[in-house]
């Protein structure tokens, strides 16, 4: 399926590394896109596959996990609407060290990798986006270390909560995705992230329905750092 013809628009338009594309750069980047839909709890890659592409989500949500030496799994990061992965194999050109699973059903835009490399020869504008992306995406790689390093749990918790819910309207967010998950990123278990949460919301920082969390105390929440 030609990716151009997504909702009869330009799927990427709103992806925020081809944003500021004029439309002729857009069409040039439609032809080297291919459309994919994965079922939720399909793999879109896993380590140790060749892969010279980018992966962009047009619709869904995608798990990157890792393997650790103990044979667990490491959730590393939720990849949702608009945002890319894929990106250190496209230009290191190794094989991939993490896995990609869909949590949903998932619609993914695939960039062909030389030839995306070449548009980004071309286009000044496409190459500063996608640096600026990256850039965000290191620093909240840095964010999250730091964390694992200096801060407990209840720290951590909390860093995460404020991270999406300062971000939102109204204070109020969903997790992206269930307690197992966003525990193993925080480096705790889903029993303790649970307990955490029911502390918060005693307390009166939070208050929670279901996958929603909303920010009642956003002082109290930065007071415990």
């Amino acid at each position: 399926m030609d990716c151009s013809q997504c909702n009869g628009r330009y799927c990427m338009s709103s992806v925020p590394i081809f944003q500021g594309l004029n439309n002729d750069e857009m069409a040039e980047l439609s032809k080297i896109i291919i459309h994919r839909t994965y079922k939720k709890g399909e793999p879109v890659f896993l380590a140790g596959d060749l892969n010279n592409h980018l992966f962009v989500v047009r619709k869904g949500k995608v798990k990157i996990t890792r393997v650790t030496e103990e044979g667990h799994e490491q959730v590393i990061r939720i990849i949702q609407e608009g945002d890319f992965f894929g990106d250190l194999s496209l230009f290191r050109n190794n094989s991939l060290t993490s896995n990609a699973e869909a949590i949903e059903l998932t619609e993914i835009c695939l960039v062909k990798g030389e030839e995306f490399k070449k548009t980004l020869e071309k286009s000044p504008s496409l190459m500063l986006n996608m640096l600026d992306q990256l850039s965000e995406r290191l620093e909240k790689a840095e964010f999250q270390l730091s964390q694992f390093n200096h801060r407990d749990v209840a720290q951590r918790v909390a860093a995460f909560i404020l991270q999406h819910g300062e971000n939102s309207e109204n204070l109020i967010f969903e997790f992206p995705t269930n307690k197992t998950d966003i525990a193993s990123m925080l480096g705790t278990t889903r029993e303790t992230l649970s307990r955490k949460l029911s502390f918060f919301q005693r307390k009166g920082y939070i208050k929670i329905s279901g996958r929603q969390i909303q920010i009642c105390d956003v002082k109290a929440l930065k007071e415990l750092f």
